[in-house]
Order: C-alpha cells, then sequence, then structure tokens
C-alpha cells in the first residue's frame, strides 16, 4: 500500500491489514560516481520496498529524495566546476526534526509500528542519534531502523553461492549473468560500497535508461589512503571518506553490470525484507520494547 494513493476513508483498513507498521525509505541525493544518478540511494530505497511491499502488505510513506545526510557536501563551494554538483545538504538539525515530526505524524495516524529503511551509508551515524531521541522522548510507538540491503549482497561470494543454489528461482539470470557474478566473487569483493557494482546494477535493473555504462571508467575509485592514519589510530574525522575517495566511488569500475543482474539483486532483497515486514506486522513487542513496558 502506498500512503499518497489512499483515500481517507481507506486509512482504518489499512492499519489493521499493515498490522499497524509503517515503513519508511530514505536515501539521499548525492554524486554517485559518473555511472550512476544523484538519486541512486532513493530511487533504490523506493523500489526494493515497493517491491517487497507487493509480497507482503504493508504501509510505504513516500520517500523524500532529499531526506539523507550528505552533510560533507555543506563545505563545497561552485559544485559545477568541482565535479560534485546534484547534492542536497540539509544541516543535521534540520533532518533530526523532519524525521521525528513525519514519525509522530505517522504515528497520529494510527500507525504504531515505523520502520526506517536506509540506503546510504552516511544516514547511519544520525539515525543512532534519532533512535536515541526517539527514546528519551518516550513516543507511545516504535521507531525501527533497519537497512533496505540483504546483508548477503555486501559479499559477492555469498551472493554468487545463493544465486547458483537458487537459480531456478531467478529466471532472468542469463549463463553469461552467473559467469559475470562468478568473476566477482573470484575477486572476494565489490571493491567497496559506494558506487560500485552492486549498486551500479540496483538502478540498472529499475531504471537502465539512468545507468550510462560508457561512464563505468570514467573516474578512479580506488582510495587515495590519505586519510587512513587516523583511521589506524582510531580516530574518526568528518570529511575523512571524501579525502579518501575525492571522486565519490568506492569500488572498482562495475565491468559485466547488466539490468537482469539487477533485476535479481533488487528480487533477492525483496524478499528478505518482506520477511522481515511479515514478522514485524504480527509483532506487538517490539512498540512494548520501545516503550519500556515490555515485562
Amino acid at each position: 500500500m502506498k500512503w499518497e494513493y489512499l483515500r481517507e476513508e481507506e486509512f482504518k483498513d489499512a492499519i489493521e491489514r499493515s498490522g499497524g507498521l509503517c515503513v519508511l525509505p530514505i536515501g539521499c541525493l548525492e554524486k554517485h560516481g559518473q555511472q550512476c544518478p544523484v538519486g541512486t540511494d532513493s530511487l533504490k530505497a523506493m523500489r526494493i520496498t515497493e517491491e517487497a511491499a507487493e509480497l507482503e502488505d504493508v504501509m510505504v510513506f513516500p520517500v523524500g529524495m532529499w531526506l539523507g545526510d550528505v552533510s560533507g557536501a555543506c563545505t563545497i563551494e561552485n559544485p559545477i566546476e568541482k565535479g560534485k554538483a546534484g547534492f542536497i545538504a540539509l544541516k543535521t538539525e534540520t533532518i533530526l526534526t523532519v524525521l521525528e515530526e513525519l514519525c509522530d505524524e505517522i504515528a497520529r495516524n494510527g500507525f504504531r509500528k515505523i520502520l526506517i529503511l536506509n540506503s546510504h551509508g552516511g544516514n547511519k551515524p544520525i539515525l543512532n542519534v534519532f533512535l536515541r531521541r526517539q527514546g528519551c522522548a518516550k513516543r507511545n510507538y516504535a521507531t525501527m531502523v533497519a537497512s533496505v540491503r540483504s546483508r548477503v549482497t555486501y559479499d559477492p561470494v555469498t551472493f554468487y553461492e545463493h544465486m547458483l543454489e537458487h537459480r531456478s528461482e531467478y529466471p532472468v539470470l542469463t549463463d553469461t549473468d552467473m559467469e559475470v557474478l562468478k568473476t566477482w566473487a573470484e575477486k572476494g569483493t565489490w571493491g567497496g560500497g559506494h558506487a560500485d557494482f552492486t549498486e551500479t546494477a540496483s538502478v540498472m535493473g529499475y531504471y537502465p535508461e539512468l545507468i550510462a555504462l560508457d561512464r563505468l571508467d570514467a573516474e578512479d575509485g580506488m582510495s587515495t589512503h590519505k586519510a587512513d592514519y587516523l583511521q589506524d589510530a582510531g580516530i574518526s574525522i568528518v570529511g575523512g571518506w571524501g579525502v579518501n575517495f575525492p571522486n565519490d566511488i568506492d569500488g572498482f569500475p562495475s565491468y559485466g553490470v547488466t539490468q537482469s543482474i539487477g533485476q535479481a539483486f533488487n528480487t533477492f532483497c525483496a524478499r528478505e525484507l518482506a520477511k522481515t515486514f511479515k514478522m514485524l506486522k504480527n509483532d506487538e513487542k517490539c512498540v512494548q520494547i520501545a516503550m519500556g513496558t515490555l515485562k
């Protein structure tokens, strides 16, 4: 169910059908190399969530393409000239305020379980702060956060082995696709996690027209290692990732990527997500846990 598609009188039934669960996918707007659109994180968050909701009926709240933490971009002057165009960087307090008011409004409409599905690594710190603030405010509903992606997809070896074992469940995959996935499994890594093979494939699975295949290796995605000395010393610093990956790619060029691989990747993520939806729809303890009333 999509929130914006319902008529006013349909919400009461929607709450019952969803088990009181409303899902809020979020990403961001930022550069993803030269082969992917700036809306990569938000686009895949939205579409994977919608595909999962077709398998397990829940309420899906409209995604805010711009609702994500890319605060490191705030320091960039003349982004067009510096190859950093497309970023929308809101202040941290603005993002927290928007999330808090959105969740309060979703709960006011009768949904007592809110699951934020994150698709942008840079959102993790602010979402941790958000959960802490929600807990301190003693809301009468549960706020939860999860990744829109399955953990299996972060490891090319495990992902390839799953596809090999369950090949019949993904008829879209060709023999050539399987050879491509095998090659990545032999590497043992997608190379990073930002604008890498998996993100390129995911967007291509839904929006092939948005991927510039002729730009897969337009910029270098390997680390400069300039900020490694701080990480090695156990020190976190704002801007460290950007210094190490100035082209906003963390990964090898996405050679071999196809729409069919992307479709299989997205379907796998959606099926795993649907299992999470089913669990939360039938669970009331999560609300008690969030409220601190579980005995």
